[in-house]
């Protein structure tokens, strides 16, 4: 008995299938009890809620008239009245004169509370007289939902265990006792002593399955038996074969080695490639960051150097005009057709010095628009088509003397929260490299705007009708200071800052020559954050801005 006892408890079986018995049956009752639970909280919060609808049905009128005309008794009655109630644990009455009634403890946590306005009726006038607070305590509430978890859980545990137990004994009564002579039994055989069959239960029926299970092992230990008879002949041959098998490891091993010697030296062959590889790829991407830098260089000193150069010839020509002033004024044959004519030419180079000061400071911005850190902005709001709608009217006083058929297909009641500065950045950039290249030559042109968000990121697709960008050049189009249009005063800054842009926002923008309108077309994203409609409605006092 007591190695049954033992066999029962170490059952791996067994206790596996007690185990998962226990834990199923603990995983639903933690749900049907968290479920129950949740009703009986919802049941006893709807029970406080509609007593404090009934207070505000039968109790708001009485005590209105009664702080109207400033009975204390009848106030202090009906408040007595109130505290009665069940679940209401504190009453607070204030009215418009600043007298104050209480009833009862107020609790700064685990509490529901309302506050009703004390309204008189006058006639056809409503006066405010004071306003009531009604606290209820949840603590009971709590305590109750506590004490049904305790005996649900125990309850459903004992259970839980009394069954677990009775399957674990089944589970050894019909299977582990006889796996176990089962085990102890191919452990035993002997293939040299006698044959014993294997018998589970003396009076089992012929179809039960360890009957079948004896049938097919005693069998199989007949097989055995007859084949250990021919392994026995065959030994002698084997050994004779182990013999011949150990010279051709011997010769398999040699060619192993100068296998290995020769993948050694074939390797050592290919580090030594990699390793003038890896120099090589090192100085290739310095001469790239070299080149860049040198085509950056060139182009800030390019566009910087020809309004400066403006600048000096004006104000060497002033200097001239100056001393041509000077002397015509000490002259005693000076007319003021002469001086004017000089102020003229003067004031012709003050306006041309300012002009092109303006055009590089204007290129100096720009420049530092590329570079500066704008991803520490507070992120606002955007109704993504409404914003998109807006700067593309902003374009239109720019590009006046052009018209754009624009398609959105952006949900209306998208809104977003983003960095606006560099949102606007980005938007402002593609539309106007759209207006001032897609419809160069022509004075209409058509422009799609595709945006969605998938997956918190923002895609927005900006293509025209135009002839697109020519191969050769797409490769540099974000680089600063890149233009196929320098000599009509494009300053390639455009798209390198909407790249700059782009990368703030942590996302990626990438050109594509396979738009469906046929010209250039832009795909931007960037991971937003999308808004619903209320959370829309508390941000409107930090609007967009655009």
């Amino acid at each position: 008995m007591a190695n049954h006892t033992a066999q029962l408890l170490k059952s791996p079986i067994g206790r596996k299938l007690t185990l998962s018995i226990i834990l199923f049956s603990s995983l639903i009752t933690l749900l049907t009890t968290g479920f129950q639970l949740i009703n009986d909280y919802r049941s006893d919060v709807n029970r406080i809620t509609r007593q404090f609808d009934s207070i505000e049905k039968v109790n708001l009128d009485v005590l209105a008239a009664s702080i109207w005309v400033i009975d204390e008794r009848l106030i202090n009655t009906q408040i007595d009245g109130l505290i009665q109630l069940p679940d209401i644990t504190y009453i607070e009455i204030d009215d418009d004169s600043g007298q104050h009634w209480q009833a009862g403890t107020a609790t700064p946590e685990n509490t529901i509370e309302r506050s009703f306005k004390l309204v008189y009726s006058s006639g056809n006038e409503n006066i405010d007289v004071g306003t009531l607070l009604v606290q209820a305590d949840l603590r009971v509430v709590y305590e109750k939902l506590l004490d049904r978890a305790i005996v649900i859980l125990l309850s459903n545990a004992i259970k839980t265990f009394i069954v677990a137990g009775f399957i674990l004994f089944l589970v050894w009564y019909l299977v582990t006792r006889h796996l176990h002579k089962l085990s102890d039994y191919s452990q035993n055989i002997n293939l040299e002593g006698e044959f014993e069959p294997l018998v589970f239960v003396k009076d089992s029926h012929k179809n039960d399955e360890f009957w079948l299970v004896a049938e097919a092992i005693n069998k199989m230990q007949q097989q055995l038996r007859r084949s250990f008879d021919d392994i026995k002949a065959s030994k002698l041959e084997l050994q004779e074969a182990l013999a011949d098998r150990e010279r051709l490891l011997e010769l398999e091993r040699s060619y192993k080695d100068e296998l290995a010697r020769q993948v050694k030296e074939r390797t050592q062959e290919l580090e030594q490639s990699l390793l003038v590889l890896k120099r090589a790829q090192q100085v290739l991407v310095e001469q790239e960051k070299m080149a860049a830098l040198g085509g950056l260089v060139s182009g800030v000193a390019h566009e910087i150097n020809t309004p400066i150069g403006i600048c000096l010839t004006a104000a060497s020509t002033q200097l001239i005009h100056i001393e041509e002033l000077i002397k015509l004024i000490h002259s005693e044959n000076a007319t003021l057709e002469e001086i004017n004519a000089i102020l003229e030419e003067y004031q012709q180079s003050c306006e041309l010095i300012i002009s092109n000061i303006t055009r590089a400071s204007s290129l100096i911005q720009k420049f530092k628009t590329i570079a500066a850190e704008q991803s520490l902005e507070d992120k606002r709001s955007i109704n993504l088509k409404q914003g998109l709608e807006e700067h593309h009217e902003s374009m239109r006083f720019i590009y006046g003397d052009k018209l754009a058929e624009v398609e959105y297909r952006v949900d209306p009641d998208l809104n977003i929260l983003t960095n606006l500065s560099l949102f606007k950045q980005i938007v402002t950039n593609l539309f106007s490299n759209a207006y001032a290249h897609g419809f160069k030559g022509r004075s209409q042109g058509k422009i799609r705007i595709d945006a969605e968000v998938d997956a918190g990121m923002l895609k927005i697709c900006i293509q025209d009708d135009g002839p697109g960008i020519d191969s050769e050049a797409t490769g540099h189009i974000f680089e600063p200071f890149y233009t196929t249009t320098r000599s009509e005063g494009g300053t390639g800054l455009g798209l390198s800052a909407a790249f700059n842009a782009v990368t703030l926002l942590k996302g990626n923008i990438r050109y594509r020559d396979d738009g469906e309108l046929g010209g250039a077309c832009f795909e931007v994203s960037f991971p937003v954050e999308v808004l619903d409609s209320e959370a829309v409605e508390l941000n409107l006092s930090n609007p967009s801005g655009f």
